[in-house]
């Protein structure tokens, strides 16, 4: 473990990353035996080559003799030969074994981020998100893949050297190894700088992603404002910061090579004036002394390049730091060890004295909420923005747990029901439709992937969305880009109705559905609307009120508590907020 103080790491945290990397290494074993097997023939392959100068020397070159002259060459070719074939292979082994590691981490992240609550989301933008799963995990496979294979055949190479200098000459050996401890100095030094520059790098790369996404996602406003200048200047500005970050991490990372073979020219300048005085007393041969001092320069070789898998390892564990954070961020919603399945909703959901923050530090968004809702009722909330309706309805599907009180669905509180039947039973549609960049069909079946081609063109006709969409030139096959881009507004609500419909949920949650359309998309989307709901309990989100008026309850909010419920004309005569939020549409109301 002091390696991990050697090369610039705290023993502790070092050694715990690694230790957590390991577990993705381990059902490969079979592959990293094979390649530490390689490793070791590759090893004594380049020990045999420092072993055989010795013989060329003395037997060939001082004792003249015609057998050795036969044989070496030949030992020397078949060495080369096998030390190439284990290097390709051993190369190749464990790239394999590194390369699958990464994608193995790489889905139990992307696993791990989906099953993370809003609220994560919301802390997290989604540029950083990408980043971590694309680029982090990404250094992780030029790293880890490389390392492995690198880290094991340089190791063992060097054991291979280490024993053919102290067989040829202990004394020799121990002279050289007085210098080897202060190459340890710069590379502790080096390892620190390179691992701290390596996760400001990946933080810098995370912020140009989310500057090329907030651009990119709303080119249309930064065209409609003539600010492509503005938006080319700040991507510059982060830009140059990376850059200059990576010069850094260049100049911190090349230095180490001149330094390690400035260190390690000290240990041969001693070796050659003692191992040369020793030769001209003839206490030692020429060919032990070459072959000895063949070993000490192929040695420096793997140092070399063991420094530089150095800074690979402070790169490669500033983006551990960044993966394992995400990986260690608990799930906040989870189901509990004995839970209900919901197979079907059948009599009512009750909201009894439902209070709700976002986290401990905000004040409460809810405040003691109480409301029943019976099965097939239309409930609509309404209310200024900020007054905690979207954020009632999304306590619903369990996105966030309430903060006090509950929420029951025939008579199961929220928390022990199975979150997958939970929301098997309901449907969102919501003002800012989110489509994939997909076909129209899978769009359409997202929600129920085993749905058949009837079933999905029926949806689609509920929908009013089947006359424009055969109309298309490639029909249910035609790609609708990114969010739905080919598609009007009202087309896109549409789609999201089908998608819906065609998942058949018992309740349905309309949040500003149609908010934002003409009056003519509106139109459609409502008779849409209308056969979504039919027998369905519903949750509408509403700022034109015209669509709620036949509302079974109307709920009013004020500051995140209910301020009244009743039917449309109730309300209306008791001249209190939803009377007020009327006539902000509609004019005064004569009696």
């Amino acid at each position: 473990m002091k390696w991990f103080r050697n090369i610039g790491l705290k023993e502790d945290y070092g050694a715990n990353l690694y230790a957590r990397l390991l577990k993705y290494v381990r059902p490969y074993w079979f592959k990293l035996a094979i390649g530490i097997s390689l490793a070791a023939v590759i090893s004594a392959s380049t020990g045999a080559v420092a072993w055989l100068v010795k013989p060329a020397l003395d037997e060939i070159f001082l004792k003249k003799d015609l057998t050795m002259l036969t044989l070496l060459p030949f030992a020397i070719l078949m060495v080369f030969f096998i030390k190439g074939v284990s290097t390709y292979s051993q190369s190749y082994l464990m790239r394999d074994v590194g390369q699958k590691v990464v994608k193995d981490i790489r889905d139990h992240l992307y696993e791990h981020i989906q099953t993370m609550p809003l609220s994560f989301f919301h802390k997290n933008p989604s540029a950083v998100l990408m980043s971590r799963i694309t680029n982090d995990v990404g250094m992780l496979a030029s790293g880890s893949s490389g390392v492995i294979a690198d880290l094991i055949r340089e190791a063992f190479t060097l054991v291979a050297l280490i024993g053919v200098m102290f067989y040829r000459d202990w004394k020799l050996s121990l002279l050289a190894f007085l210098i080897f401890p202060w190459a340890l100095i710069p590379m502790k030094k080096i390892g620190e700088r390179l691992r701290k520059l390596g996760r400001k790098s990946r933080e810098k790369m995370a912020e140009i992603n989310r500057v090329i996404q907030e651009a990119f996602t709303g080119i249309k406003i930064v065209k409609a404002f003539g600010m492509e200048e503005y938006e080319n200047q700040k991507f510059k500005g982060v830009n140059q910061k990376l850059y200059h970050l990576a010069m850094k991490s260049v100049k911190t990372e090349e230095i180490s090579s001149p330094l390690m073979e400035f260190i390690g020219s000290l240990g041969a300048a001693a070796v050659i004036w003692y191992g040369g005085y020793q030769v001209i007393k003839g206490t030692t041969t020429p060919g032990t002394f070459f072959s000895f001092m063949t070993a000490v320069m192929m040695m420096y070789g793997p140092i070399r390049k063991l420094s530089r898998i150095n800074n690979t390892i402070q790169k490669t564990v500033a983006a551990m730091e960044r993966v394992f954070e995400i990986l260690d961020t608990p799930r906040e919603i989870v189901d509990k060890e004995h839970v209900y399945r919901l197979k079907e909703f059948k009599q009512d959901i009750k909201f009894q004295n439902v209070w709700f923050r976002y986290n401990h530090h905000d004040g409460m968004v809810l405040r003691n909420i109480n409301l029943d809702v019976k099965r097939g009722e239309l409930v609509a909330f309404v209310g200024v923005s900020g007054v905690g309706k979207s954020t009632l309805c999304d306590l619903i599907p369990r996105f966030y747990d309430v903060s006090r009180g509950s929420i029951k669905i025939d008579g199961h509180d929220l928390r022990d029901i199975d979150i997958k039947s939970l929301r098997k039973q309901i449907g969102v549609v919501t003002q800012e439709t989110i489509l994939f960049n997909d076909s129209v069909r899978n769009n359409i079946a997202y929600g129920k992937p085993e749905a058949s081609f009837e079933e999905i063109i029926e949806a689609a006709k509920l929908a009013f969305a089947h006359d424009f969409i055969v109309k298309m030139k490639e029909g249910y096959d035609t790609l609708i880009g990114e969010k739905g881009v080919r598609l009007s507004g009202g087309e896109r609500q549409r789609i999201a109705i089908a998608r819906a419909l065609l998942r058949n949920p018992s309740i349905l949650i309309l949040d500003e559905a149609t908010s934002d359309l003409d009056s003519e998309s509106e139109l459609m989307v409502q008779r849409a609307l209308d056969n979504l709901m039919r027998d369905r309990t519903t949750f509408v989100i509403a700022h034109r009120l015209s669509t709620i008026r036949n509302a079974h309850k109307i709920v009013a909010f004020h500051d995140g508590e209910i301020a009244e419920i009743g039917k449309h004309a109730e309300l209306l005569a008791r001249n209190g907020i939803y009377k007020r939020l009327y006539e902000a549409q509609f004019g005064p109301i004569h009696p």
